[in-house]
């Protein structure tokens, strides 16, 4: 439990907690928007948590999404769906490894050559050969980077009580208000929260790895929701409360400006501390999953069989290995707006397919006994796909030209499939 919570909180709430309030912010013109917008992409998830803990219960297996549309609807749908899950990992850690390079750089007395694009990639390689030396390795690196980041977020957040309210509480009359959003707006809003709270299933890669996993992951499903939920309100209310809505806007980092109302310039270089750990917990989680859907593949025969050997420490070097290759070739070629507006597209994607699987395993049989049972299934569930599908379909009409890099990315799992299936026909 103590695992499945720290990759729960910890990854997700990582990306959350530090740069997506001033993109927020900056693109809803707000306060009100802001904080609506946050509890409804929060009640989202926790609708979404309860679906999937009936899911991870079911099929407890490594693969993670993967398992579920295999089940629901056979073999390339299934692909396609690991494909999409396992790319986006990559993505999420290459853009996570670009954003500790950008806090990390200030932190050094000399500058370093290649700056933070440089830091970002040795991060991506110190956390590949932590995790190459075993499982016992990389799950405690997961719950030390959890635990030093919740800490610190509540422990900031606590002492912010002692700080007067902003005397500037709106933004001036040149800046958009709610009554302005526009379609565009309202999208990236929603790809800025989507990305977020993305990181709350990470519990489902290792079902595999987790005993009694129909308990446990559904309670690490749900309570690392409503966790991450909670925290991330009221972390928006209380900067909202503190400082001035324009400071929000105009800040990469509205945390380190809270810490510097507390203690000055060292607070915000303790935020900025606090900001490399954070960002160690997602791309360690991310690494680990994109692991399991290698793992997965390989071991279904749908990608060679190497990506399935795992070592004595219990980690699969050669699917590790090819995770590392594509987040550091995506580090080297993206930017963090553009990774983050096709990973939102890639997520709600295999969300979809997920969530859907739900209703043909619930006619493939009934929930086993002592499982986790979906709430109002099929209403919730069906509320969940149709939301989906209609952020999808607001990110196609707003933003096109990023959608399109989504099914490109996608599109790659049929000639790959295709070529797997060649190689197991002829050693058959």
């Amino acid at each position: 439990m103590g695992f499945t919570l720290a990759v729960a909180v910890g990854g997700t709430a990582g990306t959350g907690v530090l740069s997506s309030p001033g993109e927020l912010a900056r693109g809803l013109g707000g306060p009100g928007p802001v904080l609506a917008l946050w509890v409804v992409g929060g009640l989202y998830t926790l609708l979404a948590a309860n679906t999937l803990a009936e899911l991870a219960g079911r099929l407890p297996q490594a693969g993670g999404w993967y398992g579920y549309a295999e089940a629901a609807f056979g073999e390339f749908p299934a692909v396609a769906v690991a494909w999409a899950d396992w790319t986006s990992s990559c993505v999420t850690g290459a853009l996570v490894a670009l954003l500790l390079g950008q806090y990390l750089a200030p932190l050094l007395p000399l500058a370093v050559p290649g700056g933070p694009r440089l830091l970002a990639a040795l991060a991506v390689l110190v956390l590949a050969a932590v995790q190459a030396r075993g499982l016992r390795e990389g799950s405690q690196a997961q719950e030390i980077t959890a635990g030093v980041l919740l800490l610190g977020v509540v422990g900031l957040l606590a002492a912010s009580v002692a700080l007067p309210a902003a005397t500037v509480a709106i933004p001036p009359a040149s800046v958009p208000v709610a009554g302005g959003l526009t379609a565009a707006a309202l999208v990236a809003g929603l790809q800025v929260v989507v990305f977020a709270y993305d990181g709350w299933y990470a519990p489902i890669y290792f079902a595999e790895e987790t005993p009694q996993p129909g308990r446990t992951l559904s309670r690490a499903l749900v309570g690392g929701v409503a966790a991450v939920l909670v925290l991330y309100f009221v972390l928006n209310a209380v900067l909202l409360r503190v400082l001035p809505f324009a400071t929000i806007q105009t800040t990469s980092l509205p945390l380190g400006e809270l810490a510097a109302a507390l203690a000055g310039p060292v607070g915000r270089r303790l935020v900025l501390g606090l900001g490399v750990v954070a960002m160690l917990g997602v791309l360690n989680s991310v690494l680990l999953m994109a692991t399991r859907v290698l793992f997965a593949l390989g071991r279904a025969g749908q990608l060679p069989a190497g990506l399935a050997q795992v070592h004595a420490g219990g980690t699969p070097r050669s699917a590790l290995g090819a995770a590392t290759v594509l987040t550091l070739a995506l580090l080297a070629t993206g930017t963090v707006e553009a990774l983050e507006a096709v990973t939102a597209v890639l997520f709600v994607g295999y969300y979809v397919v997920g969530f859907a699987a739900l209703f043909r395993l619930r006619r493939q049989g009934p929930v086993p006994p002592g499982n986790y049972r979906a709430w109002a299934h099929p209403w919730s569930t069906g509320l969940l796909v149709a939301l989906s599908v209609g952020f999808l379909v607001l990110n196609v009409v707003a933003d096109w030209a990023h959608a399109l890099v989504a099914v490109g990315l996608v599109a790659g799992a049929w000639p790959l499939w295709r070529w797997a299936r060649r190689g197991t026909s002829a050693a058959a």
